[in-house]
C-alpha cells in the first residue's frame, strides 16, 4: 500500500502508529486507492460531510464526475436536474387540488424556477415547464 500511496515503508507506519500525520496529498492518495472519499478516511461516521449531505453514494460519484464536465455541459444538467425538480414539485401540487391552488402553487413554482434560469429565454422556460406539466399529466 505504501508504493501506492508514495509514501515508504517505514512512513506508512508512523502513520498507522499515530506518530506522524499524513499531508493532503498522501490522504487524497490513501483515499483514492482504498476507493474512499477522504471524509470516509478522516471522520467518523456519524462525521462525514458529504455523506451527511449526500447519502446515495452513486449520486454522489455523479456528482463528483459532473464537476469535471466543460460549462455548457454542466448547465446542460443543471436545466435537467431543475426540470426534474419542477416535475416532483408540480406532481405534488396536481393532485386534489382546486384549480385555483394549482394555478397558485404552480405560479409559485415556475416563479422559482425562472429565478434560476438566467440563460433561458422565457420561450425556453414555457417549453419546459409544459413538457414538465405533460409528464404529470401522461404519468397521473
Amino acid at each position: 500500500m505504501a508504493g501506492l500511496v508514495g509514501v515508504g515503508i517505514a512512513q506508512m507506519r508512523r502513520y498507522e502508529k499515530g506518530k506522524s500525520s499524513p499531508t493532503l496529498e498522501v490522504i487524497k492518495n490513501i483515499a483514492r486507492t482504498l476507493g474512499i472519499s477522504a471524509d470516509e478516511l478522516i471522520f467518523d461516521e456519524n462525521e462525514r460531510v458529504a455523506a451527511a449531505r449526500i447519502i446515495d453514494r452513486k449520486l454522489l460519484e455523479q456528482f463528483e464526475l459532473v464537476s469535471k464536465l466543460s460549462s455548457h455541459d454542466k448547465e446542460a444538467i443543471k436545466t435537467i436536474l431543475d426540470s426534474m425538480i419542477l416535475k416532483s414539485r408540480l406532481e405534488e401540487a396536481m393532485p386534489s387540488r382546486t384549480d385555483a391552488e394549482w394555478s397558485k402553487q404552480m405560479h409559485s413554482v415556475v416563479t422559482e424556477f425562472r429565478k434560476g434560469a438566467h440563460n433561458y429565454t422565457d420561450e425556453q422556460i414555457e417549453s419546459i415547464v409544459d413538457e414538465a406539466v405533460d409528464a404529470v399529466r401522461k404519468a397521473g
